[in-house]
């Protein structure tokens, strides 16, 4: 991002490890259906032509792929905030990138589930003037309030408490 005169960087991010959990709760149990599928295989005295030890292989191997495309996926997702504009950037061989000015910003707020909550992530929505809820959001970052205190001051019609 090519940075405008005046225009300071105030946070620049990516999604947290911690944000992309559910990501491995819906991957993990599909990683280990090839090993389910053999073990019921040997329990009905059937072969599969594949020794337990090659099936075991392909597990690690969709694991790992799981891991990769999770670490590729975030570091390819970046967050940034500067004293004029939110972006984010996605992709590595496509890439769709979405910016908007931050006197467009109207509210922003910060969602966290009970378990995001333990592990302080959560998302950034920013709602702008213009354009559908939800479609500006900063998913899975790591404190997301104390991101949003950094941020608030620089958008528009920002006043700090107690003052007219």
């Amino acid at each position: 991002m090519e940075l405008m005169q005046d225009e300071d960087i105030i946070w620049t991010g990516h999604p947290t490890w911690k944000g992309t959990l559910g990501w491995y709760v819906r991957a993990i149990p599909v990683v280990f259906i090839p090993v389910v599928v053999i073990y019921v295989l040997r329990a009905l005295d059937l072969g599969s032509g594949i020794s337990l030890g090659k099936w075991w292989l392909i597990t690690i191997i969709l694991l790992v792929g799981v891991a990769l495309v999770d670490i590729v996926r975030r570091w390819a997702t970046v967050y940034t905030v500067t004293t004029q504009r939110l972006h984010i950037r996605r992709g590595i061989l496509s890439r769709a990138e979405q910016s908007t000015r931050t006197d467009r910003v109207q509210n922003l707020n910060t969602f966290q589930s009970p378990v995001e909550r333990l592990l302080n992530v959560g998302d950034l929505d920013f709602d702008t003037a213009g354009e559908r809820e939800g479609t500006f959001c900063f998913s899975g970052v790591a404190d997301p309030h104390d991101i949003a205190a950094r941020i608030q001051p620089h958008l528009a019609g920002y006043r700090p408490v107690g003052t007219p």
